[in-house]
């Protein structure tokens, strides 16, 4: 009996730690969602730009003059000399949140202007890995999101959350360029999965997913607190071993 006992209070605490191990998806305060695998925390919106834009008629103005140049690698793009590109409100859509790259890497300064919801570390995502295109693609912040966090499945809309607001499927830029074409920039597209790069210009209007390092959270900087789940399995554990050590007594 000992035995069975113990090894069921070993077999919880091995979930506990499989639990631990898979990505949890954690609020760690209003408007903030903790990953605790990619170490980053996400806006609970993910289209912010449009939110705020909806409540605010003068947003773009305000971006401009928080962020009038984004300085990039050097690109036939650029339109203030090598390395140096003008915002203008041509760098966003009329409405709704979508933007071209420039626009949505001075949104990003924007958040950090203001410190947004107390934070200036915004930024767009990263994508880390420039070998992986199309789908299965983990190594970045928003394939990290769609397929390990998520759960999400090659070739199949972005699972929903009830952690996440405003997800449109569609493409999302991240925020590194293409190392092999500078005029170029990483996306994600969350409509099926889908990882590739695009034209930096103003014809490529898509949306922005703000992301901060590490957990941005009340809990501070590194804290994980497991999911519901976990803890059950936690005390399952705890349990087990108390019994074993009280019929070994």
């Amino acid at each position: 009996m000992k035995r069975k006992i113990l090894a069921g209070a070993m077999l919880a605490m091995g979930l506990l730690g499989a639990q631990v191990s898979r990505a949890s998806l954690i609020s760690v305060g209003p408007g903030l969602v903790y990953d605790n695998v990619a170490n980053v925390t996400w806006s609970s919106d993910a289209n912010l730009l449009g939110t705020m834009e909806a409540g605010n008629a003068n947003l773009i103005s305000q971006i401009i003059a928080a962020v009038p140049t984004i300085h990039d690698t050097p690109n036939s793009f650029d339109n203030a000399g090598p390395g140096n590109y003008n915002v203008s409100a041509s760098d966003f859509n009329s409405s709704g949140g979508p933007s071209d790259w420039w626009g949505a890497m001075a949104f990003m300064g924007y958040l950090n202007s203001i410190d947004y919801l107390g934070h200036n570390t915004w930024e767009l995502p990263t994508t880390y890995d420039q070998s992986c295109f199309g789908y299965n693609c983990t190594n970045s912040m928003l394939g990290e999101l769609f397929y390990t966090a998520l759960g999400g499945t090659a070739g199949h809309v972005i699972p929903a959350s009830s952690l996440f607001t405003n997800v449109f499927y569609d493409l999302y830029w991240s925020s590194t360029e293409d190392a092999s074409n500078p005029g170029y920039a990483w996306e994600f597209t969350t409509f099926n999965g889908a990882q590739g790069t695009l034209a930096k210009n103003r014809n490529r209007y898509y949306y922005s997913w703000a992301v901060l390092p590490g957990n941005a959270g009340a809990a501070g900087p590194g804290a994980v607190v497991p999911e519901p789940a976990g803890l059950a399995l936690f005390g399952i554990g705890l349990f087990g071993v108390m019994a074993v050590r009280r019929r070994s007594a």
